[in-house]
């Protein structure tokens, strides 16, 4: 599995409310694309970024997305902005919680020393444990191998259960829309 974001900081004559049209008159376009098993649209009015959020069942689809026609609209409505991309270590959704109205991203740098593999361990578990928290509607964790980071990634009901998570860089956002996937997911250590 491959996650992938990029973030488009609007313009100052940029009216929220076309960003929030836009969503609600083009996500549709990404319910049930095949390969994609997220697409969260993420909105941080106060900093006017728009930032969604992808996680790819299919590496091929995802490349084929960025090379096609959808996210040429993107380029033609914002400029290319710079995609990030991430190895999945986990990804699951908790499909008994309500919408989500809230997503944190989590960015933690890793020491040039640490073992990997006890990384790949302790996430795996940090994963297991947050999947029982109150609020929680998915979670993914995974890995920059450029630059050395972890991103953990998780939609929640509300900001106040949002609250809870911690780390070193935070980004919350407002959660505009979620995508239903094109089948069932629940990674498990699915990197190809």
């Amino acid at each position: 599995m491959l996650a992938m974001q990029y973030s488009i900081r609007l313009a100052n004559d940029f009216d929220e409310a076309r960003l929030r049209k836009r969503v609600a008159d083009r996500g549709h376009l990404f319910d049930n694309m095949a390969g994609l098993a997220h697409k969260g649209f993420l909105f941080n009015a106060e900093q006017r970024v728009y930032a969604p959020f992808y996680v790819w069942s299919d590496h091929a689809k995802a490349r084929d997305f960025l090379l096609g026609p959808i996210f040429a609209n993107v380029v033609q409505s914002f400029g290319r902005p710079r995609v990030r991309m991430w190895g999945v270590f986990e990804f699951d959704t908790v499909m008994n919680a309500p919408e989500p109205r809230v997503a944190v991203r989590c960015v933690e740098p890793l020491a040039p020393d640490a073992n990997l593999m006890d990384i790949e361990r302790t996430e795996c578990e940090r994963h297991e444990a947050e999947l029982r928290r109150r609020g929680l509607w998915a979670h993914t964790v995974a890995l920059d191998c450029d630059r050395w980071e972890l991103v953990r990634y998780s939609l929640w009901t509300d900001r106040e259960c949002a609250a809870q998570v911690s780390g070193d860089c935070i980004n919350i956002y407002e959660v505009l829309r979620v995508s239903p996937p094109c089948v069932e997911v629940g990674a498990r250590k699915a990197w190809a």
